[in-house]
């Protein structure tokens, strides 16, 4: 039973990407509409997804999608699966617990050397998948939970047991990662995972109060790890805030880091109002950081209260990543179902902007994200299927 449901041939070639938002002014920053490629059915089959949800209780496990030359890879927490997918919608290639999965009907194991294009499976016993990232050579990398014997109690950064799995393009499992290198001490609470454009991977962690990274080259060494507590934040120009790290992505063509800030007016400061936001590169080869880029205000709304008109705040842009192009992707709240995006220059230039449109209110689940090549990707679950789509957001550049 084929479960994946495709767009037309004529949906995938449409470039009615942008459109003008419905009675705006000349000039005013283009609409930026999802494109539909495929949708996946939600169960338990080996291509559909488990995204199912009881009322009052959470998501059984993560789910996340990552994209890499046209394919897209979408790691399924709840049935302990990874599957490959063309950017039609075909199932290529299936890593799967076969405790928690019927037998696929694809093949066992690739046949053609040196490609996962072919249709296959590969077992592998799962445990708690979390994120997920692909190298230019099709080698996965897959979070997951470190066996009970490998987890390890820390003083002050709790229990360790996070550990990132390694898997050629054929699904044979390499060494897995931890914090040295293959088969390390396991990472805390990991929040992300980056391949820079030389194949290297970053692997961001969360504590209870600092955040760790880990860079590591594209055999697995360890090249640079960094501990950013509240005490080694860059300084503060001005007084009467308080500074909080909110996200942090590496730079694809150097070992840089750019950390998103948020700064928040002390209560006693009564001049102080309203949160401003930049991004401060942190060189991992010097440990020092760099001019801080000074991030636009999210425009607030306008109400009318009484006789006077108000302007409602809102929350400030968030770092959606960067491109190969070396800029910053800021994606800001707007309204129900409506993003501001900006693309900024490492300089504070406005190279780009867009209304995203992601239909988010009738979502039950959505993990969205940024390509090197600055497309925006991203899994959408409704009540009866998944859609994964993307946002043309790398034409906004054409004419840069």
């Amino acid at each position: 039973m084929n479960t994946i449901h495709r767009c037309g041939a004529a949906v995938l070639a449409a470039a009615i990407t942008f459109t003008c938002l419905a009675g705006c002014a000349r000039g005013r920053a283009p609409e930026l509409v999802a494109d539909s490629l495929f949708s996946l059915e939600l169960g338990r089959l080996e291509d559909q997804v488990d995204l199912f949800q009881t009322a009052g209780s959470p998501m059984s496990g993560r789910t996340r999608i990552t994209m890499r030359d046209g394919l897209f890879y979408v790691a399924n927490g709840a049935a302990h699966k990874v599957m490959v997918f063309s950017s039609y919608g075909d199932l290529l290639f299936l890593l799967y617990d076969p405790a928690t999965n019927p037998k696929p009907t694809l093949a066992s194991a690739p046949t053609e050397p040196g490609t996962v294009s072919t249709r296959g499976a590969v077992e592998y016993p799962f445990q708690d998948l979390g994120e997920v990232a692909v190298s230019s050579e099709k080698v996965l990398y897959v979070e997951d939970a470190a066996p009970a014997a490998r987890v390890v109690k820390d003083p002050v950064a709790g229990t360790l047991r996070r550990i990132v799995l390694r898997f050629d393009r054929r699904g044979a499992p390499l060494a897995p990662l931890g914090q040295e290198g293959p088969n390390g001490t396991p990472f805390p609470y990991i929040a992300a995972l980056h391949v820079t454009d030389g194949d290297q991977l970053v692997v961001v962690c969360r504590l209870a109060a600092a955040w760790q990274v880990f860079w590591f080259s594209r055999e697995g060494a360890l090249l640079h790890q960094v501990e950013i507590d509240q005490a080694h934040l860059p300084p503060i120009d001005e007084s009467g805030f308080t500074a909080s790290l909110v996200n942090i992505v590496p730079d694809l063509a150097a070992p840089v880091l750019y950390l998103l800030l948020y700064y928040y007016p002390n209560a006693a400061d009564k001049a102080s109002t309203g949160v401003t936001a930049r991004v401060h590169p942190l060189d991992l080869r010097t440990r020092q950081y760099g001019k801080a880029i000074e991030l636009p205000v999210n425009p607030g709304r306008k109400e009318k209260v009484g006789f006077t008109t108000q302007e409602i705040a809102r929350p400030p842009y968030d770092l959606l990543g960067t491109g190969s192009n070396g800029h910053l992707y800021l994606l800001g709240y707007t309204d129900s179902n409506l993003y501001n995006l900006i693309i900024l220059g490492l300089d504070g230039r406005v190279r780009g902007r867009a209304y995203v449109v992601i239909e988010d209110s009738e979502l039950t689940y959505r993990d969205t994200h940024l390509s090197p090549s600055g497309i925006i990707y991203g899994l959408l679950c409704g009540q009866a299927k998944a859609d994964v789509s993307w946002w043309r957001s790398d034409r906004l550049l054409k004419a840069d």
